[in-house]
């Protein structure tokens, strides 16, 4: 009887896929059909069964590229179809899968050591892979359905993923440390999926699945491998463990049955707990949300271990999408969002991006950033800006345009040392509020011309002020000039308060208008007990000291002395002298005249004095003596005698006076003669000669 299909009875069935590589690509697979093929492949090989064409759902359009592929069944998956030409079975179509509890090891079963022998309705796949597919004109010999890695690597989830935040670069990047206890030294099962310069910071080492095996998947011959996954799946639900949950799976005292999760767990441990933030704040990675309850979480998982997850568990919702190396997107139960990447990250936008962000943005970075804008950028904060430099420098480079800073106060702060360095530098105030502080030493050299010009200048200084040029000092004001010299440490050490030297030349005051406003004034000490000297117009020289003395020297003898009332003014070889109480006395080395308060007055040479009193006596002496007393009386002496002795021995003389005569000797004067001699004597020459 003709087959039209659709007319006769519906011939549905269920079996094993043993092949899914389409040389068409349609998503056909070579499926064993229980109770319409053989048990035994030595009666009937796989390649022998026909290909069974998927059956895609309508939320596919299986047209032109369209749609979802329709891949999905694996070597060993159970799935359900019917012969679209019914019993003729010919042409089988499968809709839908079967899971279950695989019990049997399919590899241990099948690989029997022959080339093409083992029994049916298990995984095919062979150590030394199957015989090649007369479709396959590119696979003649073993085909791609082996499961060791030395002849074509076949997808297979990690052995388990590690994570060092502080990694050793001489470290060979074939090279990990899987626990304390084993070491994988220079494997070609270790990947490191970062290298360069950002390996240097932090590394990830995928630790590959040496061997997989046979659906169902019977773990690693070498558990010592992962300590983060158990890989052996065996006597348990073909369902996936992170759907079954927490009280889906078959051990939960292991932690590895969780598989990622316990392997986040471990991983989130190396540098992603207690992250510090420029505020001084620790963050972490926030802790794996993963509780999960069947048959609430729907799992999509790869075979090479990607996984895609929609939690419906009650108050554990999630989002989560992984990466088999170990990056993911998982959003929480709260809303949390979570992206870790264990490579590289690039972001590319060929348009705007807008970003708002509500609170808080912490970033750290335990490597370097660079940002290069060709625009513009603008950065506007309504509050704080800080930016802290542990070490190194802080560098700003615009070498064609201006930099501008404005702030209502503005400090900069160097520990060390504060560069400015420019062609031309110009400091704007509008105040004189402003102070420049420095706490030690400084120095400002200027290469030429140095200017400074201010409504006013006021220096003031704790220690000394000391200015050495090469060239002049001119200071020019057009009002006055005044210093003001305390003199802490010359008082105490009898020094100069203030001291002009010149090596060579002069030391000029001048006060040009000496008609009115000129003059020169030296002060010291205070009113009442002060000295001074005043210059004024039109020549006045007033030296005054009222306590002291005013005293001028030369080289070889004082020129000037003033003190105590008294005054003296010396020349080489002359003096003058003038007490405070009048006394006068002028000398030079060969004469003095003296004047004493009293009036008298004294004149004397080497070879002569003479000698005025107040009174009126008066006397004159060289080699003898001329004087007049304040009576009158007449005192002429020579180094021998005087006048009165001479003229008082002559009347002497004359009163003894006697002469020869014809009688004899004659008897002295007689009276009168006598008397008015005697007289003369004893009154005119006694009262007017010494």
């Amino acid at each position: 009887m003709a087959y039209f299909m659709g007319k006769e009875g519906f011939t549905w069935w269920q079996g094993v896929v043993e092949d899914r590589h389409d040389p068409l690509y349609l998503g056909r697979c070579k499926v064993r059909v229980l109770g319409w093929h053989s048990e035994d492949k030595n009666d009937q090989p796989t390649v022998s069964l026909p290909w069974a064409y998927p059956v895609s759902p309508i939320t596919s359009a299986s047209q032109t590229g369209v749609g979802s592929s329709p891949l999905g069944p694996v070597e060993g998956t159970w799935v359900l179809g019917f012969f679209r030409d019914g019993e003729s079975a010919q042409e089988p179509m499968f809709f839908g899968t079967i899971g279950g509890i695989p019990e049997l090891d399919a590899k241990g079963v099948n690989n029997d050591g022959t080339a093409t022998g083992g029994k049916g309705f298990l995984d095919p796949r062979l150590a030394g892979g199957d015989q090649g597919h007369p479709l396959f004109e590119d696979e003649k010999g073993s085909r791609n359905l082996l499961y060791n890695p030395t002849g074509d690597l076949v997808p297979r989830e990690p052995a388990t993923i590690i994570h060092n935040s502080n990694p050793d670069p001489a470290t060979d990047v074939q090279t990990v440390d899987i626990s304390d206890t084993v070491t994988l030294k220079g494997k070609p099962i270790v990947r490191s999926l970062i290298t360069g310069q950002e390996a240097e910071q932090f590394t990830v080492k995928v630790v590959e699945n040496p061997l997989r095996s046979t659906y169902p998947d019977t773990g690693l011959s070498n558990s010592s491998i992962s300590t983060t996954r158990n890989l052996n799946y065996l006597k348990e639900p073909t369902t996936n463990r992170l759907a079954r949950g927490i009280r889906g799976n078959t051990d939960v005292s292991d932690p590895r049955i969780s598989g990622i999760v316990f392997e986040k767990m471990e991983n989130r441990k190396a540098g992603q707990l207690e992250i510090p933030t420029a505020s001084g704040k620790n963050w972490s990675e926030p802790k794996i949300p993963w509780q999960a309850i069947y048959p609430y979480n729907h799992v999509h998982q790869t075979e090479s271990g990607h996984v895609i997850e929609m939690d419906d568990t009650p108050n554990w919702e999630r989002l989560h999408w992984y990466h088999r190396t170990g990056t993911f997107t998982e959003i929480h139960p709260t809303g949390i969002k979570v992206d870790k990447i264990v490579n590289n990250y690039y972001d590319i936008i060929l348009g705007a991006r807008y970003t708002h962000i509500e609170s808080s943005d912490y970033t750290t970075i335990d490597a370097n950033q660079e940002v290069f804008i060709q625009g513009s950028k603008s950065d506007k904060v309504e509050g704080d800006y800080s930016i802290a430099i542990k070490k190194g420098r802080f560098n700003v480079n615009n070498p064609l345009g201006w930099i501008n800073i404005e702030a209502a106060n503005l400090k900069l702060k160097a520990t060390e040392t504060l560069t400015l360095e420019a062609n031309q530098v110009n400091i704007k105030k509008k105040t004189s509020a402003g102070t420049e502080e420095t706490t030690g030493d400084e120095t400002k050299k200027v290469g030429g011309k140095y200017t400074m010009q201010g409504g006013s200048i006021s220096m003031n200084t704790q220690g000394g002020v000391g200015m050495q040029t090469g060239g002049g000092l001119t200071v020019n004001a057009t009002d006055s000039i005044n210093e003001s010299i305390f003199g802490l440490l010359p008082m105490t050490s009898l020094g100069y308060a203030r001291k002009t030297d010149a090596t060579l030349g002069k030391i000029g005051f001048e006060s040009k208008d000496g008609i009115l406003s000129g003059g020169i004034e030296m002060k010291l000490g205070f009113p009442i007990t002060q000295g001074s000297m005043t210059i004024l117009p039109p020549g006045e020289i007033i030296l005054e000291s009222f306590a002291s003395t005013i005293t001028a020297k030369t080289l070889l003898s004082p020129g000037l002395y003033v003190g105590m009332g008294d005054a003296s003014l010396a020349g080489v070889a002359a003096s003058l002298e003038m007490a405070m109480l009048g006394d006068v006395t002028l000398m030079n080395s060969l004469a003095t005249l003296e004047m004493s308060k009293l009036g008298d007055v004294t004149l004397s040479g080497p070879m002569a004095t003479l000698d005025m009193a107040k009174t009126g006596a008066a006397g004159i002496s060289a080699m003898g003596e001329l004087s007049m007393d304040l009576t009158g009386k007449i005192n002429i002496a020579s180094a021998a005698t005087t006048l009165g002795k001479i003229l008082g021995k002559i009347i002497d003389e004359f009163l003894a006076h006697t002469h020869p005569t014809g009688t004899g000797p004659s008897g002295p004067p007689m009276p009168p003669a006598s008397v008015n001699m005697n007289l003369i004597k004893s009154g005119e020459l006694l009262a007017s000669f010494e």
